[in-house]
């Protein structure tokens, strides 16, 4: 079985622990609640 993998993109920079975060949660296919300030691309994360 393989598994969508996320990772950032030219205009989304992301660490390491966000790209682990987001592969765990579609691997197990389960969502992912994503906290943040205004303005720090959370909304654009989930699109």
């Amino acid at each position: 079985m393989e598994f969508r993998r996320f990772r950032g993109t030219d205009k989304y920079l992301t660490s390491s622990a966000l790209e682990s975060a987001v592969n765990c949660a579609l691997a197990l296919e389960r969502p992912l609640l994503v906290r943040g300030e205004p303005g720090t691309g959370k909304t654009q994360l989930a699109e």
